[in-house]
């Protein structure tokens, strides 16, 4: 988890200059920016789009000092909104897999549970041998001996850490998507 920052009333300050050098009412220019990111972030569809539009400031806030002081206070805030906005895109995507992995386990009769597992083999099965072994090697082990397995598939596959984690991520978004598949049609 990212360590919090706290705002100082200086860098507050600095930005409310920053963002109104005609020195109109800093608290006017404040919430014309603010209502603009909020329209931002609704068009899109966020389901919290004042508090993206917020998270945007804060970060421009606390970037304060790095910010140029040619840079557009709209444009910039825009720059910065379109990464919050990405950000935002990635939690929805991991908060929808977990969901459907939690799916997939929430069943508890006998014949449910064995259905699941058949779907997972035979989502196991049609993966390449290549995959199948790296992603049933990655979870093969726990704690200090997963650490060193997670090295030696990483190693063995040429991939950085972060690379073979993706590579593990991906697959098991597969995964997720052919077993929930599978299960709809064994349902139906």
């Amino acid at each position: 988890m990212p360590r919090e920052r706290i705002l100082s009333a200086d860098a507050l300050q600095a930005f409310l200059a920053w963002l109104s050098p005609q020195k109109i009412e800093d608290g006017e220019a404040y919430e014309k920016a603010r209502h603009r990111l909020i329209i931002f972030f609704a068009g899109r569809q966020c389901r919290e789009p004042e508090s993206l539009a917020d998270k945007t400031i804060d970060i421009a806030i606390l970037k304060i000092a790095e910010i140029p002081a040619e840079a557009q206070p709209i444009a910039y805030l825009f720059g910065i909104a379109r990464n919050v906005f990405r950000d935002y895109l990635r939690d929805v995507e991991r908060e929808q897999t977990a969901s459907a992995n939690c799916q997939i386990y929430q069943s508890h009769s006998q014949l449910d549970v064995e259905r699941n597992h058949a779907c997972l083999d035979h989502c196991l099965n049609e993966l390449p041998q290549d995959d199948r072994t790296l992603l049933l090697g990655y979870y093969s082990q726990n704690k200090r001996a997963k650490i060193e397995v997670h090295r030696e598939l990483a190693e063995r596959h040429k991939l950085t850490p972060n690379a073979l984690r993706n590579r593990v991520f991906r697959l098991n978004q597969r995964m997720a998507r052919c077993v929930n598949n599978c299960i709809e049609k064994s349902s139906a």
